[in-house]
């Protein structure tokens, strides 16, 4: 009898080992995210971002296992200051913030993995002041978003290079602003600015609004007439263990982006819906219309513009400084690994 009773408990304790050690390997599966936290701007310029979401092509690429959350940022800077706490895996943001978080952290938070859009940013000149030409900004007040943003570190490169102003407050010198793009708008309406220099949707609203006119396209100042303008980034440490979840958002991305280059035009009301669930606002038709014809999207992160936009920055003392390893901040080999795959696939 006694004999039994140590059988069974013996038994016993071999089955109840036996759900420890799954779980206990189980705990190192888990080990691994169940979730992919994905930043982006409720901003025409992020359209894969809002189209992958909206849609649920994001969750769909990465199964159900995983789980897609969202957070929703209006500047760069936020973005990069997510990454810096761990509280962000992947991104879309613009190349600015990423040089300055790739140069402040010396090359360890982030890794730019694809292409996003290009072009898409407009210098627009007050209509009542009659400001038609880009001649015309020097010794004017001009609006940027914010202090070494994209946008701003390519209008003052422009004034100091091009037009050989001196930037400042001082007579005959050339303002430069940063205001929040929806504070341009009311500046304009009270007649205080010049001209601006902005990211789409923002000139449309105002062209719209009939309060300026377009003085050029900001990819009329470039050699290819291509520019980054978003761009996609992972978390340097999230990109190495999880290299497979980076890998499936990608995905999703690359394909989201051949349906905006066969027709951008037929994914707005996609884009509207949206931008409206985020924020509870939509663009009217023919601005949302005319910002989409002014971006291009693609996932090639054009890296010649990232450089030139690390140069400006730089003389203009609005980037960190010291050695820039740029092969170290664009990692192309899953975007490379996806597009192969989907020319592959009949």
């Amino acid at each position: 009898m006694i004999v039994r009773i140590f059988a069974l408990l013996l038994a016993a304790l071999i089955i109840g080992c036996g759900p420890s050690e799954t779980a206990k390997d189980g705990g190192k599966a888990a080990a691994a995210p169940l979730r992919v936290r994905l930043g982006f701007f409720p901003n025409v310029t992020h359209a894969q971002a809002l189209i992958g979401t909206e849609r649920g092509d994001f969750q769909k690429a990465l199964g159900p296992d995983v789980k897609l959350e969202t957070a929703i940022f209006n500047a760069g800077p936020s973005v990069i200051e997510a990454i810096f706490a761990g509280e962000l895996d992947v991104s879309y943001v613009g190349p600015s913030p990423v040089i300055n978080g790739f140069m402040r952290s010396k090359g360890d938070a982030l890794r730019v993995v694809a292409g996003s859009a290009e072009n898409g940013i407009v210098i627009v000149g007050n209509k009542k002041r009659g400001i038609i030409r880009l001649e015309q900004l020097k010794g004017r007040r001009i609006a940027t978003p914010q202090l070494g943003n994209t946008q701003d570190i390519s209008a003052r490169y422009y004034v100091a290079n091009t037009l050989k102003s001196k930037i400042g407050s001082g007579e005959g010198e050339t303002q430069i602003i940063p205001t929040a793009n929806p504070d341009i708008e009311n500046l304009f309406l009270k007649d205080q600015l010049d001209a601006a220099w902005i990211p789409e949707p923002w000139a449309s609203r105002l062209v719209a609004n009939d309060l300026v006119v377009v003085v050029a396209e900001e990819k009329d100042l470039w050699p290819t007439k291509r520019f980054s303008l978003t761009t996609v980034i992972a978390r340097r440490k999230f990109l190495e263990e999880h290299p497979d979840l980076v890998k499936k958002i990608l995905t999703a991305h690359v394909q989201i982006t051949r349906e905006l280059q066969a027709d951008r035009t037929a994914l707005a009301p996609v884009i509207n819906a949206s931008m409206k669930r985020l924020t509870s606002k939509t663009l009217p038709e023919k601005v949302m219309l005319d910002s989409l014809r002014r971006c291009e999207f693609n996932t090639d992160p054009l890296e010649d513009s990232i450089r030139e936009f690390q140069k400006k920055g730089n003389s203009l003392k609005l980037l960190p400084r010291g050695e820039f390893d740029f092969p170290k901040l664009v990692d192309r080999r899953l975007l490379d690994e996806v597009l192969k795959a989907q020319t592959a696939t009949p």
